[in-house]
């Protein structure tokens, strides 16, 4: 890789990481304990996410369980799971939570498919947001003469090919998990 794309490839994947963790939070009626690890909890007097606090797991296809660390927390964490409006109904045993995963409804299944659509747009924002600030940076040094147009124009095009390459990969990974949510 050209080392001029350092910067804007690690902000690229970043931003790409950041989506898979948003599609991955997107339920697809089986229990994946990803559905709820970044769920805010508020414990010790911060902000910690669910996995922080205990350890979750799916025993069953449609069950996922918490075991809270700390007893004290518990009512935060049942709280949280709510407020996390992910559609799950937990119930508190002693330091288990059982959060027992609903099929999806047909007009969930649309309401989930939407919202992946509204991510994978978002990430193709920030993607060309990204483009656009290098960019920007790039033409304000050749401006000031650090190069020549021709390696401005470089360098532009071999940002455009990484950010193809990047929304082509967005596009992917949406596809695969809006076919996940119309499985029944």
């Amino acid at each position: 890789m050209d080392p001029i794309l350092t910067a804007p490839s690690e902000k690229i994947e970043a931003a790409l990481h950041h989506f898979k963790m948003e599609i991955v939070g997107i339920r697809a009626g089986r229990a994946n304990p990803a559905l709820i690890e970044n769920v805010q909890v508020s414990a010790y007097g911060s902000i910690m996410k669910l996995n922080e606090v205990g350890n979750i797991s799916a025993p069953q296809p449609t069950l996922l369980t918490v075991q809270v660390w700390d007893a004290s927390i518990l009512d935060n964490v049942i709280k949280a799971i709510q407020e996390a409006n992910l559609g799950l109904n937990p119930s508190n045993e002693g330091n288990l939570i059982r959060l027992p995963i609903p099929p999806l409804t047909h007009e969930r299944r649309e309401e989930f498919i939407k919202i992946l659509h509204q991510k994978i747009e978002n990430s193709r924002v920030e993607i060309r947001q990204i483009r656009h600030d290098f960019r920007n940076e790039w033409k304000k040094e050749q401006e000031d003469g650090k190069y020549g147009e021709d390696e401005f124009f470089r360098r532009e095009k071999i940002l455009q090919e990484l950010v193809d390459k990047k929304i082509i990969e967005v596009e992917g990974l949406g596809k695969a998990k809006e076919e996940e949510l119309t499985q029944i």
